[in-house]
């Protein structure tokens, strides 16, 4: 997975390791230190401008849960935005929506937007500035 290669790559940079979590699901779930990691590419050829996380895949929103969301273009990974889990339901923007579905509440899920707007909302998600979190 390219994404998951980036994502490394650009993590060494800063000295810092990522590893799988033994408890997690593969190519997904990962650690660094006592932060968890969920890796979400989102692949922007396709013209995909939303991903959606099951509720149930991301479990409880903690201080030590991140998004790793790996942006992809022409076939090639070009940022990471490393999102704090909890910001998810604290954040009054239109960039994270909390999509309930009462009928099946196992199919509820957080969906992030991409657009030209919250591509400079994100920006303060931008690895660089998210980095000191993540060696705590």
């Amino acid at each position: 997975m390219i994404a998951l290669e980036f994502l490394k790559s650009e993590l060494k940079s800063h000295n810092i390791e990522l590893t799988a979590k033994t408890d997690g699901r593969e190519g997904v779930d990962f650690l660094i230190g006592n932060n968890t990691i969920y890796l979400q590419p989102l692949d922007l050829d396709t013209v995909q401008l939303s991903i959606k996380i099951l509720k149930k895949e991301l479990r409880e929103l903690k201080d030590n849960s991140f998004i790793a969301l790996v942006l992809v273009m022409n076939q090639e990974p070009r940022v990471v935005y490393v999102i704090p889990s909890k910001q998810l339901s604290e954040s009054d923007s239109n960039i994270f929506i909390n999509n309930e579905v009462s009928l099946m509440p196992s199919l509820s899920n957080w969906e992030i937007k991409i657009s030209s707007k919250s591509i400079k909302e994100l920006e303060k998600y931008a690895l660089k500035h998210i980095i000191r979190k993540l060696k705590v």
